[in-house]
This record gives C-alpha cells, structure tokens and sequence, in this order.
C-alpha cells in the first residue's frame, strides 16, 4: 500500500513539474528541469567577500541585512500579486463553467475549440499559480558551535557572509516564482481575450432569427413551460380542435410580453429537469 501512495505521491509531483516546464519553455524561458524540481533558478551565485582589510565592518554588515531585507520585499510584493491572480482567474473558471454549457454553446467547430483552449489556459495558469504557492527550500542564518569561539570581528565577518548567501538563495527562488508568475498571468490573459473575443463574435454573428428559434427549441424541450403555456385544465366542456403545439408556440413567439417573460425565466434558471 505504502508503495501504491510514494508511486502516487511521485508520479503526481512530476506530471505537475513537467506541465510546469513546458509552459515556462513555451513562454521563451531559458529553464532547466532541475530548477523546477528544485524550486530555485541558479543565476545568482553567493559573493564572499575577503574582510582582512576592512576598514568598517558593521556598515557592511548593515547593508548585507538591507540586502536581505530588500529580497524578502521583493518576495512580499510577487506573492500579493500571485494571490489577486490566483482570485480572478478562479472567479474566471467558475464564470466559465456555468455560462459555457448555456451561452457558449457555439455551433463552429472552430469556436467551440478556441472555447476549449481558454479553458485549457486558465486551467494551466491556475496550475502554474498553485505551484508558485508549492513549499519550497529557504536559508537562513544559523549559529554553530565554532561561533562561540570566535572574535567579535571575527565572528561580524562571518556574519556578513551568511548574509550574503541568505540573500543570493532568496533572490534565486524569487527569480523563480517571478517567472511562474509572468507564465501565469500569459495564460490567464490570453484565456480572457479568447473569452472575450468568442462572446463579441457570438453577439455579432447572433440574429434576432436565431434567437428566435433557440426560445422555440428550449420550448419544446421543457414539459415545465409546456404546461405553464397551456394553463391549468379546467371542467371537461364541449369536443372541440386539439390545441397544435406548433399554434401555441406561435402565438407566444408573436406576443412580445410573453415572449419577454419566458426569457427571464430561462435566463433565471428557472428550468427544472422533468419529472421521471
């Protein structure tokens, strides 16, 4: 079982790093597939300085802490910026998913896969942003035992190093999750202008005709309205014409205040599946 749930485990971390990889390739990123795995670009390389001959050690150790301090800023304002992303392009899905089976229902094919690529793009940027959350590796600095012998000079140098590296890794894994970023908000945007594109276009193409023959098609579908059209059934009086469905439809498509009213129910959601 413990193997089943590692093969699981593993299998789902590298079908998500290779969804990662290829859109950050696909979007002309210079990236390496260890980097995803890892979590960290490795273009910034930590300096240690030699201190032998430092005239003030703590204004340099002042601005190896701003140094840091300015990644960690950094960090702050790319994660707010993931978050408000994260947030439209969840609202966007779920916008999508309950006007795409009523209102984006086109009828070319070539619309109704544009449709279906900017669900496949907002998909992958939700993705891409729920991999920039991912809980990744950080340094920090740390005392050891051999601190404890040191010097204070000695030991402010030594300082000053830490945070030198503290800051190369926070920048290397902020470069990182800037790019997920930068991938992300790609496929968010094109998956709205898509959207919005194919809505206009639909707006366009739609005639008051077709419009038309949808109410009648949704009509005839619906044994709910049927009835409603009908009215309820009174006392059984003298054999006359059958009511045509087709006269009944007319006469509610040539009456406008009818016709109004039926859509608002549509549109509402007032549709209820019928009764087994």
């Amino acid at each position: 079982m413990q193997k089943l749930l590692d093969l699981f485990y593993y299998g789902r971390k590298h079908v998500v790093t290779a969804i990662t990889f290829l859109t950050l390739r696909l979007y002309g990123k210079e990236i390496k597939y260890q980097n995803i795995l890892s979590g960290e670009l490795d273009s910034r390389k930590p300096t240690r300085l030699f201190l032998d001959g430092s005239k003030d050690i703590e204004a340099l150790v002042d601005m190896a802490n701003e140094s840091v301090r300015n990644a960690e800023d950094r960090r702050v304002v790319a994660t707010d910026k993931c978050k408000t992303l994260l947030t439209l392009g969840s609202l966007l899905l779920g916008v999508l998913g309950l006007l795409l089976p009523k209102y984006l229902a086109f009828d070319s094919e070539w619309m109704r896969g544009l449709g279906v690529l900017a669900v496949l793009l907002l998909f992958n940027a939700i993705v891409m942003l729920l991999m920039f959350f991912d809980v990744g590796k950080g340094m920090v600095v740390s005392v050891e035992q051999s601190d404890v012998e040191l010097d204070p000079v000695d030991l402010r140098k030594s300082l000053l190093n830490r945070h030198l590296q503290c800051h190369a890794d926070l920048e290397n894994r902020t470069d990182y999750l800037v790019e997920l970023y930068s991938a992300a908000r790609f496929s968010f945007l094109s998956a709205l202008t898509i959207v919005a594109g194919l809505v206009l276009i639909s707006q366009i193409n739609q005639s008051p005709k077709d419009e038309v023959e949808r109410i009648v098609r949704e009509i005839r579908a619906d044994p709910r309205l049927i009835d409603l059209l009908r009215g309820p059934r009174g006392e059984k009086g003298e054999q006359g014409d059958n009511p045509n469905l087709d006269d009944v439809v007319n006469r509610v498509i040539s009456n406008p205040e009818l016709r109004d009213l039926i859509q608002k129910e549509l549109k509402a959601g007032l549709k209820q599946p019928a009764a087994p």
